[in-house]
């Protein structure tokens, strides 16, 4: 499968499974009742952050949203702080204050989910714009959904990206709906399409795809090198927008045109990397032992939300 290595192919794998099933357990724990506020689940959209992330260094920097663990995860963030933070608990990737929303990790070159539609965009020019000033060759990858796309500032950043010949790849995940608004009808014209009013490279790709995501940002990347790059990867989230979304918007016969994008990596590596399914069933199984595992160990740890902690999270000693 256009000349990607057996073990990597499996290691791609292994991620959109992490992804899948700590989204999983995050929305039985939510549901439950063990979480703070709200979560905006990455099901159905893995294999755009697993391609992507796997050809990122931890130098280079990836900005997200609400919708951000899967990034987190497959940019190397830990997933134990992860559910610890989502938990509200001190030993969480943010101290436990954060929370779903705003997940970062600089260790990783992850400067965090953004709970503003859109408000990642001029972030995403300042650290591009230091990453030039110091003349590095690291990159900026600025994820985004669809609905974000009608902010002014997408189009003031791509705007400011393309004059000053940023080291960025916006990369809008469509995944057909802005919460309960289908993009059909909120976007004009087609998203990748705008990049050429900016004079930059862009790309449209099959989100479901992990080895086509792969291929195009491989292309990306090589693009960069002369200014912005805008890759729309037209994919599906398989829950809803969040956990109070009842989904009345969307007929359960929609799912049916959308391929998961597990099931289809699952499959190649069967058909064409000669990986037995049992192998992938222990792979599965251990993989949601682990995160079980983490997840319960993380609800025991320390609450974060003292008054003491929350002013020092807001102001220098």
């Amino acid at each position: 499968m256009q000349n990607i290595e057996k073990n990597r192919a499996l290691s791609w794998y292994q991620t959109m499974v992490t992804i899948r099933d700590f989204e999983n357990i995050i929305d039985d724990k939510n549901r439950a009742g063990f979480l703070y506020g709200t979560t905006h689940l990455y099901n159905g959209q893995e294999a755009i952050a697993t391609a992507i992330c796997d050809l990122l260094s931890p130098d280079d920097l990836i900005l997200s949203t609400h919708r951000n663990h899967g990034h987190a995860i497959a940019k190397g963030t830990k997933t134990y702080p992860m559910f610890a933070e989502i938990f509200g608990k001190k030993t969480g990737t943010n101290g436990g204050h954060g929370g779903s929303m705003h997940i970062s990790d600089a260790s990783v070159g992850n400067f965090g989910g953004n709970g503003i539609v859109g408000g990642n965009y001029p972030v995403a020019l300042g650290l591009a714009q230091a990453l030039k000033m110091d003349a590095s060759d690291r990159i900026v990858v600025c994820f985004s959904g669809d609905g974000s796309t009608n902010e002014g500032t997408f189009h003031e950043s791509l705007n400011l990206a393309s004059i000053w010949k940023l080291p960025i790849i916006f990369v809008v995940e469509n995944n057909q709906y802005a919460m309960s608004s289908d993009a059909s009808v909120m976007i004009a014209g087609s998203i990748s399409e705008r990049a050429k009013n900016y004079d930059m490279s862009a790309y449209k790709v099959d989100g479901q795809d992990v080895f086509a995501v792969h291929d195009v940002f491989t292309r990306a990347r090589q693009d960069v090198k002369n200014g912005p790059v805008l890759i729309e990867a037209v994919t599906y989230r398989f829950k809803g927008h969040s956990r109070s979304d009842s989904e009345q918007y969307r007929t359960p016969d929609e799912f049916f045109n959308w391929e998961d994008p597990i099931k289809k990596l699952r499959e190649a590596l069967i058909a064409d990397y000669d990986v037995s399914s049992e192998e992938i069933a222990l792979i599965d199984e251990k993989i949601y032992r682990h995160l079980s595992s983490e997840a319960e160990q993380a609800l025991n740890d320390e609450e974060a939300t003292t008054p003491a902690d929350i002013w020092k999270a807001v102001y220098s000693d």
